[in-house]
C-alpha cells in the first residue's frame, strides 16, 4: 500500500490558531503546550524479579519506578508509575520500536507490552499561576510541598480522566505540570483549560503539529 500520502495529525491540531491572551492583571500567567506524537506504551511485569527489573535498567538507562505515584526518566524518557505491576513509558518517536526491544530484552518472562501511541497524547501546562488554573478542575493538593517534583497521579481533571506529573521546573524556576489525556477526551480537555485560564492569561501553543523530541526540554 502506498503510505506516501499518510500523516499525523495531532489531536488538538484545529486548537493550533488559538490566540494567546493576556490575564486581567496584564499578564500571561501560564503557557500551553501539546506535546504531540510521543511513544505511549504501557507496561504490566513482576516487579518482584529481578531479571525482569534489570533488563529494563538496561534498556530505559533508568529503572522501573517501584514507590507509588512516581516517575523516573533518562535522557527523553519517562516511565510513570500506576500500579504494582504496571507502568506509562512516554519516550520521543525517535524511539518508535521500542516495544521491540523491550520485548526482546524480557523474552521468556512474565510481562506484557501495549503500544497506546494513538490513543493519548501529552499537554503540558507551564508558569506561575499553573497551580491556580488546574485546582479549579481537580481536586488533588498540587502544592510544590504535597506534589513534588517526580511525582505523578491519576486522577480527574474537570471530570477528564488524567495521569499528571510534575516534571522539573524550567530555568526560571517556573513549574511544569504534564496531563497524559486520552486522544477522545483531548478537545474538550484543551477547551476547558482555555476557558478557565483566560482571566489568569495564557499563551497557547496547542495544536504543534511536530513530533515531540524531548520530555525535558527546558525552553
Amino acid at each position: 500500500m502506498d503510505q506516501s500520502n499518510i500523516f499525523r495529525v495531532s489531536p488538538l491540531a484545529h486548537h493550533a490558531d488559538v490566540s494567546n491572551q493576556v490575564g486581567v492583571d496584564g499578564r500571561s500567567g501560564v503557557i500551553l503546550e501539546e506535546l504531540a506524537f510521543c511513544v505511549h506504551l504501557n507496561l504490566r511485569c513482576d516487579p518482584s524479579d529481578s531479571q525482569t527489573l534489570t533488563a529494563a535498567s538496561t534498556i530505559f538507562g533508568v529503572g522501573l519506578p517501584l514507590v507509588p505515584n512516581t516517575f523516573h526518566e533518562a535522557s527523553d524518557t519517562r516511565i510513570h508509575w500506576l500500579g504494582p505491576d504496571e507502568w506509562l513509558v512516554l519516550a520521543p518517536m525517535t524511539d518508535i520500536h521500542l516495544s521491540e526491544k523491550i520485548n526482546s530484552a524480557w523474552a521468556g518472562l512474565h510481562h506484557s507490552v501495549t503500544d497506546i501511541t494513538g490513543g493519548q497524547t501529552v499537554v503540558r501546562i507551564e508558569g506561575e499561576r499553573t497551580g491556580q488554573l488546574l485546582n479549579q478542575g481537580c481536586t488533588l493538593d498540587l502544592h510544590h510541598r504535597a506534589f513534588k517534583v517526580g511525582h505523578c497521579a491519576q486522577s480527574l481533571l474537570a471530570h477528564v480522566p488524567v495521569l499528571i506529573s510534575r516534571g522539573s521546573n524550567n530555568e526560571n524556576g517556573i513549574c511544569r505540570f504534564d496531563l497524559v489525556v486520552r486522544r477522545s477526551y483531548a478537545d474538550y480537555l484543551a477547551k476547558w483549560l482555555l476557558d478557565a485560564a483566560r482571566e489568569i492569561g495564557f499563551v497557547s501553543r496547542l495544536g504543534y503539529s511536530q513530533p515531540s523530541t524531548s520530555l525535558n526540554n527546558n525552553s
